[in-house]
């Protein structure tokens, strides 16, 4: 029989892992959601840590700017660049902590460094390291600290917050880029010294080539040099970043604040920066020397002189030069005892440094340096008896033509009964037609300048007077002598006489220099005859009467008004008094060989009394309220500065004997002595007592041998090709960051 099985459904087997996906997917959505928020907060890590580096970068650039312009650590750069860095950041309230502390650092430690830490709201943290790494620069530090809170990660056990931080670092006026001697050759012995001579350097030594020196160079700043060069011998003088700082041996360590440098070999090269020479195309006009003889200096005027242009002594040897870009087409050259070419202002019958406001006179006085007699003189007279007492309103020394109608005389309203002090300052007004910088100078008037005044004279006689009644003496100040230079001069009074207090001597009027009109040349031009200065200035000496009278004793108080140094009004001040002679690299210096100093840059603005109003350490203008440490920030001219500038094949040649003291200033880039590329002469400087050239030498393709003695012959920096010292004198580069080119911009470094 068939056998049939019963059809039944048949069951599905079971599947054992049936309903392990779902762990597998909540597992994978645990890691998921993991990876996720370790993807969210490292995001946000990041982010943080990219807004911190943005802050600390733009603080520590913007702090290194700051401190170019303003040298005002805690009232300027620090609060300033906080600030940014708080609004980088969008942190909107005050910082919660703050602490500050300074030290010394480095080898010796002997470098000034302060930090600064400060926490905000937010758990935002920031520390600032700045370090005065003197020649090396200014170095800003700033570190920046977060603790960010996490999102995700804590849900998993892990930290609440994690710290994020940044840095960045900044240098600012850093030498090593503008170094006080760079020859830019690559070759052997680029930097040369040899022989007996001294050298004395306050800067660093930079050469691309090798180094060759000896013991006799006296370095306070570090040597840099290609393989082989051997710093290694030369003694290395404490020093800091003072301008005008005294080099000195160790005894055997430096005193507190100072540093002493080393040598760097090899050390990488550094390029021709490539200053550049803009202004000349305003000063193109053919001169020729001579042909503007003031009886005893000739007056030189900017522009191109054809031919070798040969100071060499002998009459008519004083040449002052007007403010502007002198053009050797034919070379310079000066080698002559009895020879002097400036463009210093000084005041007839300079006063002794060290006795300002009395009868003592400088010795010797700068334009009779080198065996020339140029300086300026002046006396002073009483005028006639009964000389009318003039009472109109009293001139103002604002402008080039003195207002019309205006007279220094007034009446006296109380008896007078002494002898009264004098003093002359020389004043003129110098233009600096490139139009390219925007100035003031720039103007038809131009600059006003103004010397340091002279000595005090007494008046031979006592000034007296009845009480309310007008004085029946005036005073005659007499010019015997132009001072090179003057178109005019300021006279100020003392009713104590020569008491020795400048703050005693108040301005009463300016008046035209002998043969000058309006402070334009007109002649004649008299020598060794009193030429006397009329209230009015005219263009001969009045016939009789006095020049300046018995001035209300209300008018000149004691003490004096400390006027804006551009502006004299009645009862202004005197400027600043002139300083010793330079001490370098010959300390002390010989006595009554060299000329006094300039006084030092100052604020034009009282309460400062504005210092030296008319060479080197002047600008045009200072910004009001401006800032103490840098008196110049802002300024585009220094008047009546002037540059050398030497066209291929132009050569220079300064032998001791002669004598060569200018200045270049802020419109030049303070360079002094200017020869492009290409021109591949070989310059000698041999300068003595009387020579002197403030700013920078930037010959890029021209070599150079350094000789000289007494007196620093290079203020500033050089730049060129080779440079090589030799012979038995003293020499010396002083490196003056004021009157060298701007240093480089702030940068970032880290």
């Amino acid at each position: 029989m068939r056998f049939t099985v019963p059809n039944t459904p048949t069951k599905p087997t079971r599947n054992l892992q049936q309903g392990q996906a779902i762990v597998l997917i909540a597992l994978l959505i645990l890691v998921l959601f993991g990876m996720l928020g370790l993807a969210v907060d490292s995001g946000r890590g990041y982010v943080d840590r990219r807004d911190q580096q943005t802050a600390v970068d733009a603080a520590a650039l913007a702090a290194g700017d700051w401190w170019e312009n303003f040298q005002d650590l805690n009232g300027v750069v620090v609060p300033k660049s906080v600030a940014l860095y708080q609004n980088d950041l969008r942190i909107y309230t005050a910082y919660q902590t703050f602490s500050h502390t300074s030290t010394l650092v480095g080898p010796y430690a002997n470098l000034p460094q302060d930090t600064y830490n400060y926490t905000f709201a937010g758990s935002y943290t920031l520390t600032i390291v700045a370090t005065d790494t003197q020649f090396n620069g200014y170095e800003f530090q700033y570190t920046s600290s977060h603790n960010l809170s996490l999102a995700f990660i804590q849900i998993f056990g892990g930290s609440t917050t994690v710290p994020i931080g940044a840095t960045a670092t900044s240098i600012v006026g850093n030498q090593r880029q503008t170094p006080a001697l760079l020859t830019l050759s690559t070759g052997s012995c680029a930097t040369k010294l040899t022989g007996a001579a001294q050298l004395t350097v306050l800067g660093d030594v930079y050469t691309n080539g090798t180094a060759c020196l000896d013991a006799n160079l006296h370095e306070a700043g570090n040597c840099y040099g290609a393989a082989g060069s051997n710093c290694n011998v030369a003694q290395y003088y404490c020093y800091n970043s003072t301008p005008g700082f005294i080099p000195y041996a160790p005894h055997p360590g430096c005193d507190g604040g100072d540093t002493i440098g080393t040598g760097v070999v090899p050390a990488p090269s550094l390029p021709d920066p490539g200053y550049l020479a803009p202004s000349i195309g305003y000063y193109t006009t053919g001169q020729t020397y001579n042909i503007h003889n003031r009886g005893t200096w000739t007056e030189m005027y900017p522009g191109q002189y054809a031919g070798q242009f040969h100071l060499s002594g002998g009459s008519a040897s004083c040449a002052f030069l007007d403010a502007g870009v002198y053009q050797w087409m034919g070379g310079y050259k000066s080698d002559a005892n009895g020879s002097l070419l400036s463009n210093e202002l000084k005041a007839p019958d300079e006063q002794l440094w060290s006795a300002p406001g009395t009868t003592n006179v400088a010795n010797p006085q700068f334009w009779d340096m080198n065996g020339v007699n140029c300086a300026g003189h002046f006396n002073v007279t009483n005028s006639a008896v009964g000389q009318t007492i003039l009472l109109a309103p009293p001139c103002t020394d604002l402008s080039p033509v003195a207002p019309a109608g205006c007279h220094t005389g007034v009446s006296d309203t109380l008896s007078r009964n002494n002898r009264w002090g004098v003093e002359v300052t020389s004043v003129r007004f110098d233009r600096f037609p490139d139009t390219s910088i925007s100035t003031a100078c720039s103007a038809a008037a131009g600059c006003r300048r103004e010397s340091a005044p002279s000595e005090c004279q007494l008046t031979p006689n006592a000034v007296v007077g009845g009480l309310h009644s007008p004085s029946n003496i005036g005073i005659s100040v007499n010019i015997t002598k132009n001072a090179p230079g003057a178109q005019y001069y300021n006279v100020y009074l003392n009713p104590a006489g020569c008491d020795g207090n400048q703050q005693n001597f108040g301005w009463v009027g300016r008046f035209d220099a002998p043969g000058f009109i309006g402070g334009s040349p007109v002649g004649p031009y008299p020598s060794g005859v009193a030429w006397t200065l009329g209230a009015a200035a005219p263009g001969v000496p009045p016939a009789a009467g006095a020049s300046i009278y018995d001035v209300n004793d209300r008018l000149i108080p004691n003490p004096s008004a400390t006027c804006f140094a551009q502006t004299r009004t009645l009862n202004c001040a005197p400027p600043d008094d002139e300083l010793k002679p330079q001490c370098f690299s010959n300390c002390p210096p010989p006595p009554n060989l060299l000329s006094q100093e300039n006084p030092d840059m100052s604020l034009q603005y009282p309460p400062y009394t504005g210092g030296d109003v008319s060479n080197e350490d002047y600008c045009q203008i200072s910004s009001n309220p401006g800032n103490v440490n840098a008196p110049c920030q802002g300024a585009l001219v220094t008047p009546g500065a002037v540059q050398f500038y030497f066209p291929n094949g132009a050569c220079f040649d300064q032998n001791s004997q002669g004598a060569t003291y200018v200045f270049a200033g802020e419109q030049y880039n303070w360079i002094v002595i200017y020869s492009p590329p290409g021109n591949a002469c070989s310059n000698s400087m041999n300068g003595g007592a009387s020579t002197q050239f403030i700013g920078t030498i930037y010959t890029p393709s021209a070599d150079w041998a350094i000789n000289g003695g007494d007196r620093s012959p290079l203020a500033g920096q050089v730049i060129a090709y080779t440079a090589s010292v030799s012979g038995s004198a003293a020499v010396g580069i002083d490196f003056n960051p004021n009157y060298a080119p701007a240093p480089p911009a702030a940068r970032l470094i880290n």
